[in-house]
């Protein structure tokens, strides 16, 4: 009887190994052999702590849905962190084919970049992913160490040249806003190159980057905006950056509420090539952003405190 029942138990012992034979190797593959590979460094000094409606930091790299999935990339980024490497949790059944879409996802990841410091940014992230769930991160950065370290004396010398301690917020930001505009031409040439999808075009400044504006005098809608950004974070005021396929801009929170910022657009070109400065998009709500009818059409499932801030 003994050995009758041995035998009895051992079959439904075989027979659920069988079945579940799937289950059972992928959970000790993620977490007997792979779960050694997680490594939490941590953080730069670029990390930003500002909490948005659309994402949030994660301290869970184990995603169960593509909202976690997204925090997960986003908090990488915002982190600092050159590379990295997850596990999709192991109910997430369509984890890795949300990994694919993602990666293919250029638009999405991109914006990610907004919600970081720009020295965090991404020029290239490239995804690399097994069927076991096992995700790695590597990141080619937007702005290199050299950069960096002229961006920031920069960013000092300006700042202690233009903001005195008697200034209010929003005097600081003006002044900021001014010596940008006033400094700095727009790079029509580049611009038109990415207008017209010239890919044989060989740019002459690094228009698209802070180091245009504030180091060479060019800038497209990509230097403005970082460098206001750099401005921004240094006198720590919560901000972000909208985009669409188009362009994009700065947006600000000030007195408890949310602000469009837009110096390429107060930087008109004009006719006779003289320098304009104006204050059209300098701290405006969304409402009457869109009154103005220009290029500003942007995701407001994303971008959701901008969608918050109509009617203000």
């Amino acid at each position: 009887m003994k050995k009758f029942l041995s035998i009895t138990i051992l079959l439904i012992l075989l027979a659920v190994t069988i079945i579940y034979q799937k289950e059972i190797s992928n959970y000790v593959i993620v977490n007997f052999i792979y779960k050694r590979d997680i490594v939490v460094e941590d953080s730069n000094q670029y990390k930003l702590s500002y909490n948005f409606q659309y994402l949030s930091k994660t301290d869970n790299f184990a995603p169960k849905n593509e909202k976690e999935l997204i925090n997960v990339i986003y908090t990488i980024l915002n982190n600092g962190w050159d590379t990295f490497t997850f596990y999709c949790d192991i109910k997430y059944k369509d984890c890795i084919d949300d990994v694919d879409a993602l990666s293919r996802n250029s638009a999405l990841l991109s914006t990610l970049n907004n919600f970081v410091h720009p020295f965090n940014s991404y020029n290239v992230l490239y995804m690399n992913y097994n069927d076991l769930g096992r995700v790695t991160i590597n990141i080619d950065k937007t702005y290199h160490d050299n950069e960096i370290e002229i961006l920031e004396s920069r960013v000092d010398e300006i700042y202690n040249n233009l903001i005195k301690d008697d200034m209010n917020t929003r005097d600081k930001i003006l002044a900021i806003h001014d010596y940008i505009i006033n400094e700095t031409t727009y790079d029509t040439e580049r611009a038109a190159a990415i207008t017209s999808n010239d890919y044989s075009y060989n740019p002459l400044y690094q228009s698209h980057k802070a180091l245009g504006p504030l180091i060479q005098k060019m800038g497209i809608c990509g230097g403005y905006s970082d460098s206001m950004a750099l401005f921004l974070i240094k006198m720590g005021i919560p901000n972000y950056k909208i985009s669409n396929a188009d362009h994009i801009w700065n947006y600000v929170y000030l007195d408890n509420s949310w602000y469009h910022l837009d110096l390429t657009w107060d930087d008109p070109v004009a006719s006779n090539k003289k320098d304009i400065l104006i204050h059209d998009y300098f701290l405006i709500t969304t409402d009457k952003l869109f009154s103005i009818k220009n290029n500003h059409q942007f995701k407001e499932n994303i971008f959701m405190e901008a969608a918050l801030n109509k009617n203000i």
